[in-house]
């Protein structure tokens, strides 16, 4: 499934190309999973998943339940009765009828027939729809998880980036600084452009110690999320995003009603509706029929060890609780409607809000990554004017700063334009 809505672009290359261009990578190492493998452990572990799943087969028992209220029922029973004395009625001498015998045994067995029960037939169309609506909330609960896994990952994948930059950071800090202590013996140097290089280099350490602490939140959050142990990434996870726009928003906030997210709300007004002519349908009569098969070692004056009955048996009944219920059914149907209208309505702002990130995103990421070469450029420039003694050490550490901020704002928004992406195509799934 997250493979479709992410397919649309390459996975990306180097984030922050020039930055991690010399990153060393562990020869055994395979990188992060995939995002799909995280996904579908999520889909089959996450415990929300689980509660939405028992909830549909909850739902959907009660829907059987309520369809037995208009369905046949045959029972059987057995008594045993022992009498203090025996009645026996004699016509003749050859006719006997046994009236009550010492051990009496009867067996009942009764096939009860609703024939006309419309109550019921609303009832259980109310719990079908509920039981829809379930399934509904199932699978929007399960885009919920995708989406946070989504987001989740490309945290972890920023987090990474953001470590690599700030560990090259502190390899650029740390040689800056040895040049300078080697400047300082030649008295080239002052000794406050000694205690700026090691500041500096002390201030890339703390940044790089940040970082790392952020890839450890991600990866727990993520594991936490999924049960999957996430690998360490590699420059292998990374790819270029090509920066393209997206369709035009009307494109995908069409048929709003097939949205997936609203789906869940239409069940329930439809469920609301049913039991509002659920108890409608408690002003009208009922009609049901029974056969009852009778057996038993008494046949009384009939002779017979075997008797059956047929009954046909109309109801109507009306108390003090029937039209308060038939209110309070209505409003529950007004309820209905006005959450459903809040559903569609927070569908098309999530189609809307996530197709603008989409496209304030890639001006971002296009911003970002000039300003990661021109951050780069200026690093270039700066220790080069240093070295030839045109420059101060103090512009060596601000362009060491400037281009390790640059390199964050890349990671950053190239991965939130990657997210984007992918929850655009999540909130505008149709069912």
């Amino acid at each position: 499934m997250v493979s479709s809505l992410l397919s649309h672009h390459a996975r990306r290359g180097a984030v922050i190309a020039g930055f991690l261009g010399g990153l060393a990578v562990r020869a055994d190492a395979e990188g992060l999973q995939p995002l799909e493998t995280f996904i579908a452990s999520a889909n089959r572990q996450n415990p929300d998943n689980h509660v939405a799943e028992a909830s549909a087969d909850q739902a959907a028992a009660q829907r059987d339940a309520a369809r037995a209220s208009y369905l046949p029922t045959l029972s059987a029973q057995g008594v045993y009765t022992r009498n203090q004395f025996e009645t026996v009625f004699s016509l003749s001498s050859t006719q006997t009828f046994v009236i009550q015998p010492l051990n009496s045994v009867d067996a009942y067995l009764t096939l009860a027939v609703p024939l006309i029960n419309v109550g019921g037939w609303q009832q259980h169309r109310a719990a079908a729809h509920n039981a829809e609506a379930a399934d509904r909330s199932r699978v929007t609960t399960q885009i919920s998880i995708e989406a946070r896994v989504t987001q989740t990952y490309y945290q972890l994948l920023g987090a990474e980036a953001v470590a690599f930059a700030a560990q090259q950071s502190v390899e650029v800090a740390r040689n800056h600084l040895k040049a300078v202590r080697d400047r300082r013996e030649l008295g080239t140097a002052s000794d406050l452009d000694l205690q700026r290089a090691i500041a500096s280099a002390a201030q890339s350490t703390q940044d790089a110690a940040s970082a790392a602490q952020a890839v450890v939140d991600a990866r727990r959050a993520l594991e936490s999320l999924t049960r999957v142990h996430p690998e360490p990434a590699t420059r292998t996870n990374y790819t270029e995003d090509d920066l393209h726009e997206e369709t035009a928003l009307a494109d995908w906030c069409k048929d709003p009603e097939t949205l997936t997210a609203v789906q869940p709300a239409l069940a329930q007004t439809r469920a609301a509706e049913a039991s509002r002519d659920a108890a409608k349908a408690a002003l009208l009569p009922t009609l049901a029929a029974q056969g009852q098969e009778h057996l038993t070692n008494a046949g009384g004056f009939t002779g017979k060890d075997a008797v059956y009955t047929l009954t046909v048996t109309a109801s109507w009944r009306f108390d003090f609780g029937v039209m308060p219920n038939l209110r309070a059914q209505t409003a529950a149907v007004n309820v209905a409607k006005a959450r459903e209208d809040s559903a569609r309505r927070a569908a098309a702002d999530a189609i809307n809000q996530a197709w603008n990130q989409v496209h304030l995103g890639i001006a971002k990421a296009r911003a970002a990554r000039e300003q990661l070469k021109a951050a780069t450029l200026a690093q270039d420039i700066a220790r080069d004017r240093y070295a030839n003694g045109v420059s101060t050490q103090l512009e060596v550490i601000q362009a060491q700063r400037d281009l390790f901020s640059a390199a964050v704002s890349q990671v950053q928004a190239d991965f939130d334009l990657e997210y984007a992406r992918a929850l655009l195509r999540l909130v505008s799934r149709h069912s």
